[in-house]
């Protein structure tokens, strides 16, 4: 078995996204005849969704290209991470924690990083200490020293961010303690002067 004449294609515009300066008209070029030998091809549906999503900003046209791969293929696992990043950036969560609960199941994905991005979610709603326990649980589904590296960079930088509320809580309860002290200072000094 062989590569197809979509799966060529699919390779030159891929190669062709690749480093600092993008081929743009080779990457067209290679999706169109890509799609026009197999419509389904999972591989250029999902490059033509990620230029949809962060080149062009057309997300629904994103979403179609991704839908469509899922519908085709439920086991092709490089949509999930792709197609849920792109969900939390355009702050659809509820739509990428469905989809997150959904991928978790097939049996080959890579567990670590839908935790990660399950993660993410929760921090973009604020739930620093749920992302955290679930970057635990990430951590234990990774399987190099880079990513584990980079998994123990988020928990720090949520920490960062847990720290940075907690001044605020205690600068609003001081605030609060004054204003009781001032007020029964203020009454001791009306009480007195009767």
């Amino acid at each position: 078995m062989g590569l197809t004449t979509a799966d060529s294609y699919y390779l030159k515009a891929k190669a062709a996204t690749g480093g600092f300066v993008s081929d743009w008209e080779e990457v067209c070029e290679g999706l169109n005849y890509a799609l026009s030998y197999d419509e389904n091809h999972c591989a250029s549906l999902c490059l033509l969704g990620e230029i949809y999503a962060k080149n062009l900003s057309m997300h629904e046209q994103a979403y179609e290209c991704f839908d469509r791969v899922i519908a085709v293929d439920t086991n092709y696992e490089d949509v999930y991470p792709i197609y849920i990043k792109y969900l939390i950036w355009a702050n659809e969560i509820e739509r990428a924690e469905k989809l997150i609960d959904f991928a978790l199941s097939i049996k080959t994905i890579d567990g670590g990083q839908l935790l990660w991005l399950s993660s993410y979610a929760e921090e973009i709603k604020g739930n620093y200490k749920k992302c955290l326990k679930i970057l635990k649980k990430a951590k234990l589904k990774v399987y190099n020293d880079h990513y584990f590296e980079f998994m123990e960079e988020e928990e720090r930088r949520i920490k960062k961010k847990i720290k940075l509320e907690k001044p605020k809580k205690t600068k609003k309860s001081k605030k609060k303690k004054k204003n009781k002290s001032s007020k029964k200072s203020k009454k001791k000094k009306k009480s007195s002067k009767k």
